[in-house]
């Protein structure tokens, strides 16, 4: 039998990252991926990270934002300006500033902490790796959060989160889990982007392996 952290990271793309997901479904399906991010505690380890930050944050950066509800959070229980990045474009009317752009290779705003949640899985390891020496010229500090991928989390989300999403972020969960990074895959990448700075960084996994973050700082 293959347990799954031996399998091959998978290149299968998202359903929600197609431009054919209408803008009605992609809202309701961003809804929702921020309520599973506030019920698995997701939210609540970002924003405590951000607390316990020893300098004094003036604007916070989102890669990977969406449509910007984390970045809400963050505005109205901080109260530090937030501004948001996006290879898709801002929907109409949005509650906080998302610039469109590819933040591998375009130049980001200036902020104090940049945040790149669940977004990681997304990028292969070469532009991963750019995408983090891109964060550090314009950002003192990165808070990247992601998967693992494992058997333990694959079996938890299929059996206890599953069955509370629709049928899109059930199918892109199951998918995000297959392309996301092993702990010692998503070390390495960051020990490779940051050989020959003075970075430092702490990587910190969850128990039963729900989640992984990187805590960077130059």
């Amino acid at each position: 039998m293959i347990r799954f952290e031996q399998l091959t990271r998978s290149n299968d793309s998202e359903i929600l990252d197609s431009h054919l997901v209408s803008e009605e479904v992609r809202v309701k399906a961003y809804q929702e991926l921020q309520r599973t991010h506030d019920w698995l505690g997701n939210t609540r380890a970002i924003l405590r990270l951000l607390r316990r930050d020893p300098l004094p944050i003036r604007r916070v950066l989102d890669i990977g934002c969406g449509h910007g509800a984390l970045l809400q959070r963050v505005h109205r229980q901080l109260g530090v300006p937030v501004i948001g990045f996006d290879l898709s474009p801002a929907p109409d009317n949005p509650a906080v500033h998302i610039l469109e752009g590819n933040a591998v290779t375009d130049p980001l705003p200036k902020a104090d902490v940049a945040l790149a949640i669940c977004m990681a899985h997304h990028l292969s390891e070469v532009d991963l790796v750019r995408m983090i020496r891109n964060v550090s010229y314009s950002c003192r500090r990165l808070i990247l959060l992601d998967l693992v991928r494992h058997w333990i989390p694959m079996a938890l989300f299929q059996t206890f989160v599953c069955p509370f999403l629709g049928t899109l972020n059930a199918t892109d969960g199951t998918t995000s889990l297959r392309r996301s990074y092993t702990a010692m895959e998503l070390r390495s990448a960051v020990d490779a982007a940051l050989e020959g700075s003075a970075a430092t960084v702490k990587h910190v996994v969850s128990p039963f392996k729900t989640r992984q973050i990187i805590d960077i700082s130059w």
